[in-house]
């Protein structure tokens, strides 16, 4: 670009390059380009287009029964899903992915995948956050515990943040906080303050609007067959926990029902599996949009 080129100009160029290795690459022109290209607000615009111009991917992970190695690939996800006989493309491993063995993938946002496992050698546990269109990752390793884990990006900020909670919550319960784009390298701790001591699912959270949710039980509101159901909340930005009530017919469950949640068109979505004469039930629940209603009528599929 011609050096006496207004910034602003420079900017709304900028803007319209899709590709992040081209974004990449830019980032090395000059200071004021990587100070743009680096900005929350460069992110949430591109993170914006790239939504709108390019089709969702969904990520899936199998071991090769050559190598024993584990493998990502990424598919298409739209309509002619069903009939996709080869995956799309490899998606390219970084050297700190292959690193973690036994992976769980705890989510994915913002183009960033967030997996979790021990290193090869078994001595550490590994949080590991994932650029595959640039092929960089960044490892953290875990501290010592019986804990939950979540991922997610604060939609105010874009820092990509890990949310480490303690599988018992009490009343004084801690929650611990990595934030990667703060640069200390450290967990913060941030008190959860909940009316409740409740016991969390060790499942991956779902988030939504900028908010985590895990499903959970009540310690103490139990008798021999009945549980109370709870759902346990993290907003990203201002870092507070909170609960979401269920309806009665969620809340109060019999220990055999197995309580997921999900998402669906960005609605929480509650799936109560059971059985029934006919065999095994998915109820599903789902949120409205105000956060404080649920549908009077539920779905069930056998």
């Amino acid at each position: 670009m011609p050096a006496n080129m207004p910034f602003e100009i420079q900017e709304e160029i900028i803007k319209r390059v899709l590709p992040v290795k081209s974004l990449v690459r830019l980032r090395s022109v000059s200071k004021e380009w990587k100070s743009l290209i680096d900005s929350s607000k460069f992110i949430t615009h591109h993170h914006s287009r790239m939504n709108q111009a390019q089709p969702h991917h969904l990520l899936v992970s199998y071991k090769d029964k050559v190598d024993s190695e584990v493998k990502y690939v990424s598919v298409v996800d739209d309509d002619n899903f069903p009939q996709q006989k080869l995956f799309c493309s490899a998606a390219a491993v970084s050297p700190t992915v292959k690193l973690v063995n036994g992976v769980l993938i705890l989510g994915c946002s913002h183009g960033l995948v967030c997996l979790a496992g021990a290193s090869r050698d078994q001595l550490n546990r590994l949080i590991v956050v994932w650029n595959p269109s640039i092929r960089k990752s960044v490892g953290i390793v875990l501290p010592f515990g019986i804990h939950v884990f979540g991922f997610g990006v604060c939609p105010k900020t874009s820092d990509p943040k890990i949310v480490m909670i303690p599988r018992s919550v009490g009343y004084h319960a801690i929650a611990e906080v990595f934030t990667l784009s703060s640069g200390s390298g450290a967990w913060r701790s941030i008190p959860m303050n909940l009316p409740h001591k409740l016991y969390v699912f060790p499942h991956t959270p779902v988030v939504i609007d900028g908010v985590m949710h895990w499903a959970a039980y009540d310690h103490f509101v139990q008798t021999d067959d009945v549980v109370h159901r709870r759902i346990i909340s993290f907003d990203l930005t201002s870092e507070e926990f909170g609960e979401v009530d269920l309806p009665d017919g969620l809340a109060r469950l019999a220990r055999s029902r197995s309580l997921n949640i999900s998402k669906l068109n960005q609605s929480l979505v509650v799936l109560d599996y059971h059985s029934s004469g006919d065999g095994a039930v998915c109820d599903v629940w789902m949120m409205l949009q105000n956060g404080e209603e649920w549908p009077a009528d539920n779905v069930s599929a056998a």
